[in-house]
């Protein structure tokens, strides 16, 4: 799938200004350690919508449908990932990772080259596994005027991360727009555990934040790549319905073969 677009999805609950909580839209934008790490988050409704900074990809988020829909702006196409599609990619792509693993590397890597992103193997390269990650709460402290339970993220007891949580209320985020944040929030998580390719973009950092805590996360730190992330402002402006549905004059596309041409 197009890099980075679930680079922000771990933060996508944050809101680091005061927003009135009965508005009708949000619209929330990150800040990272790295430009390319910002990103522009957008709700209407049960829709949500994430834009990474300078990448021709999004991602849209249903509510109302429980799925995910990748868009290639560049590509002019997209595709409707829900959850009976992840469960049956996962196990294709556990059993052609098994049947590579017994090749020999020359031939094991022709064949990955060929297929591309489809049936290659994920590599040891530190990055947090998400079932692994445990969390220990670590008091309150208070970010950018917001009061948070600060949580201690573990992997195999070694401390990899931590991430500041604020309810909802104290982060000016609408009960609406905090239901849709989180099932989507949620649901990108069941989708990094069952097919890693779908989340092939996401640094060390933003995988922390998918350890299954709820709350609005006002901030993130990852300790290996010294990366961290804040909520830079939020806002109740009205959105237009385009920005959601505008994906739709494109082509549709399936999910292996979207996987397949390395997006």
């Amino acid at each position: 799938m197009a890099t980075r677009i679930f680079a922000a999805t771990v933060i996508l609950l944050t809101a680091l200004l005061p927003v009135p909580p009965a508005q009708a839209d949000t619209t929330i934008r990150l800040d990272g350690s790295r430009q390319a790490a910002n990103a522009v988050i957008q709700v209407k409704g049960n829709m949500a919508r994430l834009a990474p900074s300078g990448q021709p990809a999004y991602v849209i988020f249903d509510k109302s449908r429980n799925l995910a829909i990748y868009v290639d702006t560049a590509r002019k196409t997209y595709t409707e990932v829900d959850q009976p599609t992840l469960e049956k990619y996962a196990g294709m792509a556990s059993a052609m990772r098994q049947q590579l693993q017994l090749l020999p590397p020359a031939q094991r890597a022709m064949l990955e080259q060929g297929m591309g992103g489809l049936m290659s193997i994920p590599r040891d390269d530190g990055v947090p596994d998400l079932d692994r990650l445990q969390s220990v709460a670590r008091g309150t402290r208070v970010i950018g005027g917001f009061h948070c339970q600060l949580h201690l993220l573990l992997k195999e007891k070694q401390a990899v991360g931590d991430v500041c949580l604020s309810s909802a209320a104290e982060a000016g985020v609408s009960p609406a727009d905090f239901a849709t944040l989180m099932a989507m929030m949620d649901f990108m998580r069941q989708a990094a555990g069952m097919a890693q390719e779908l989340t092939g973009g996401l640094t060390e950092s933003t995988r922390l934040l998918l350890s299954g805590l709820h709350g609005v996360p006002v901030a993130a730190r990852d300790y290996q790549s010294r990366q961290q992330f804040m909520v830079a402002g939020v806002s109740g402006q009205p959105l237009d319905a385009v920005l959601f549905n505008g994906y739709r004059s494109y082509r549709q596309q399936d999910l292996m073969e979207a996987i397949a041409l390395g997006r």
